[in-house]
């Protein structure tokens, strides 16, 4: 019989203490509309000041923060944007619904994009390439921006999981032309559930992702929305969409981003050296994420690759034990997009299952996902687990996860090595 531990671990997320009270406000002023209150622009204001940005535009969700930028740098149509294929959807899904094409690039055994393999993808229709700090793991920008500069391509960051992230000295969302971030319900942070941030230096692309945000209102005079009804009748110069955070939740984002540095990131950080102490001599295990002099990880997750010896099954064998002994795990998180059925079938928007057949895109090749591989991909979805390091969390629920985990190991192969 297998024996449950007894380790109690704490529930994430964790509200900071100020925010019980400090939503009662706009519930009582009726005030709770990004446009009724000053909550949202104090948020964003404060956002960008912390993450060393000009611009910070708040959205309703890291997905629409990513659908946001792509949109408002004008792509669409008869365009591509290479994508790392092991990504959350929402990475490529932005692309759709944008109207352009999804490029799968393989990514590198750090889980993030491969730099070596990005040239090869770029064509004539090439606009722009999204990086995915995945799991709080830094890419490597310096390559990427190199690239982008000799296409002149713009460089995306999705920085849903990688909030505090550094690339030399650098915070992540100021290292590409825009990022996105999330704010959902698991992240490093969350706005109550859902919620979202653009960070951008470049002027007009923050004036055109607070217009795509906001129904498309006209940005030309570089007036807010209200402000821009007061002179206009007719105010809206493009289809957009509402994107726009709630005062409450910017209120919560501002509670928690006022604790992120010393309490949140620091925690995380601590939790992911134990998990480095306890785990690095597993001769089982290939990697572990490590900050290097040059990029310091956010730790959203931990992701664990076993070594090659492991196949698909014997790690959800792993997974499979951990649960039942009450770890918190995570399988890796969807190493190939492009397996999804949106792709492989080309189902998009309506009847003509928009863009996959649009009029704009002549190149059926480079929509045939039915045959695509990534090897590295591929390779790490097989012998990936994610442990979880969340602030609340102390030395002594990461040492039970990573001495179960041990146990689970040794059990496995009938031995004690594995410790």
């Amino acid at each position: 019989m297998n024996e449950q531990h007894t380790t109690t671990f704490p529930k994430w997320p964790a509200f900071h203490p100020d925010s019980l009270q400090d939503v009662i406000e706009p519930l009582k002023s009726g005030e709770v509309n990004y446009w009724t209150g000053n909550k949202g622009r104090e948020f964003e204001d404060a956002f960008a000041k912390w993450c060393g940005s000009e611009f910070a535009i708040s959205c309703s969700s890291g997905t629409s923060a990513l659908h946001t930028i792509i949109s408002a740098m004008d792509i669409g149509p008869g365009d591509e944007i290479i994508v790392p294929s092991y990504s959350f959807i929402a990475s490529s899904y932005a692309v759709l619904q944008a109207g352009a094409i999804p490029i799968f690039c393989d990514v590198s055994a750090d889980h993030t994009i491969n730099p070596d393999k990005i040239e090869a993808l770029v064509t004539k229709r090439t606009r722009a390439i999204i990086v995915v700090h995945l799991y709080g793991v830094v890419c490597d920008m310096q390559p990427i921006m190199e690239i982008a500069e000799r296409y002149q391509i713009k460089v995306i960051e999705d920085a849903a999981q990688c909030i505090g992230g550094q690339y030399y000295g650098q915070k992540v969302g100021t290292l590409g032309h825009a990022a996105a971030f999330s704010f959902c319900q698991s992240k490093h942070f969350t706005t109550g559930g859902e919620g979202g941030m653009i960070t951008t230096n470049d002027e007009s692309l923050a004036w055109e992702c607070r217009s795509f945000r906001d129904h498309g209102f006209d940005v030309k005079h570089k007036l807010a929305l209200l402000e821009m009804e007061e002179k206009e009748k007719y105010i809206h110069h493009r289809v957009g969409y509402n994107y726009r955070m709630t005062e409450i939740q910017s209120i919560i984002g501002l509670n928690e981003l006022k604790r992120f540095d010393d309490w949140n990131l620091l925690n995380r950080r601590k939790n992911a050296f134990i998990y480095r102490e306890c785990l690095s001599q597993c001769q089982y295990i290939e990697s572990l994420p490590l900050d290097t002099p040059d990029r310091q990880n956010a730790y959203w997750l931990f992701p664990i690759v076993f070594d090659q010896s492991f196949d698909e099954q014997r790690t959800e064998s792993v997974y499979k034990k951990l649960v039942e002994k009450g770890i918190p795990v995570t399988r890796v998180l969807w190493p190939e997009a492009y397996r999804e059925k949106a792709y492989t079938d080309l189902i998009g928007f309506g009847k003509a299952n928009f863009p996959f057949h649009s009029s704009e895109y002549t190149d059926p090749q480079s929509v045939q996902y039915d045959n695509q591989i990534c090897p590295m991909a591929y390779s790490l979805s097989k012998r990936t687990l994610n442990l979880h390091l969340h602030p609340t969390w102390n030395a002594e629920h990461i040492e039970k996860c990573a001495s179960t985990l041990l146990d689970v190991l040794a059990e496995i192969h009938g031995d004690n090595h594995g410790k």
